[in-house]
């Protein structure tokens, strides 16, 4: 079999008293898309921010809001990726688990998200490129690409506003890279429309295939400005006569609820465009003369 079954969800942020409400919400979804035959379950950029409600001593403020995410929500991190290994053995699928804040080893804050086999088996991908507000709050930014294998699929991932450089996305084709997954977290529809035309655009131009899954809805924090968050989750591939898509998008959410959006990837339909482009794509790219360009002595 040359292709896989994702689970997208759209996943909501509502207030999660304790760690075990957390977990059972999101293993409410790992079991459904497990129920519906899904290969892989997809989960967004800082799912469990809803555990900022867990916080005791205090209400999470605007004040107060860098303090938790650095000290507060990075204490449950190690138990949320061991509850993301037992769905995974349990359910028999791989789980994207989004991503967590997380201290590292140096210290520093990191947005890092998980990918765990039902092995056991866990890979970290750190976020690169940081938003003001995660630089304002110190979070460091990651350095390295992950690259790994899901199915028949070489499978890469990308945080949110990393979808939107294009030299993050060409490495990892560079690679093998044929599906990417895109976990993310906006709070305007500006920023709904950057992650959104970033994954196509990276979809069109490296003819391969973009998942994007979204955290929605609020919590009610901070108290005194709460987050609201939106967006549709996606899945986007190239846009030519093999898939016969005109805008590329192969799947989408269709309402701003909670829901999980499911999508048959087929990598020898892909595997087919890349050999037949119907524009240039990437087997008629001018790699001879792309270096001259980048150091300005291209006449």
């Amino acid at each position: 079999m040359n292709s896989l079954k994702i689970a997208i969800t759209q996943f909501e942020l509502r207030s999660e008293g304790t760690l075990d409400f957390f977990l059972s919400h999101v293993e409410s979804l790992v079991s459904e898309a497990a129920a519906s035959g899904a290969d892989v379950v997809v989960l967004p950029e800082l799912a469990s921010t809803g555990l900022l409600a867990s916080l005791d001593g205090h209400t999470v403020t605007t004040a107060t809001v860098a303090d938790d995410y650095r000290h507060g929500l990075t204490a449950y991190t190690d138990d949320i990726v061991a509850g993301l290994v037992r769905m995974a053995r349990r359910h028999r699928i791989v789980v994207v688990g989004g991503s967590h804040n997380r201290t590292a080893d140096d210290g520093s804050l990191r947005n890092t998200a998980y990918i765990v086999f039902p092995d056991g088996r866990v890979e970290e991908q750190d976020k690169i490129h940081l938003t003001p507000p995660e630089h304002a709050m110190g979070t460091r930014g990651g350095d390295d690409l992950l690259v790994t294998a899901i199915g028949p699929f070489t499978v890469g991932l990308l945080i949110c506003a990393d979808i939107q450089f294009p030299e993050l996305s060409r490495s990892l084709v560079e690679r093998g890279v044929e599906l990417i997954f895109c976990p993310s977290l906006t709070w305007n529809r500006r920023g709904v429309h950057r992650v959104r035309v970033g994954c196509q655009a990276r979809a069109m131009e490296n003819q391969a295939y973009v998942v994007m899954a979204p955290l929605i809805g609020h919590s009610g924090l901070p108290a005194d400005g709460p987050m609201y968050t939106v967006g549709r989750a996606l899945a986007t591939g190239p846009v030519d006569r093999t898939f016969g898509r005109n805008d590329g998008i192969l799947a989408e959410a269709t309402s701003d609820r909670e829901e999980i959006v499911y999508v048959d990837l087929d990598r020898d339909l892909l595997l087919a465009s890349r050999e037949n482009p119907e524009v240039p794509g990437l087997k008629l790219r001018r790699l001879d003369l792309y270096p001259g360009l980048l150091t300005g002595s291209a006449s």
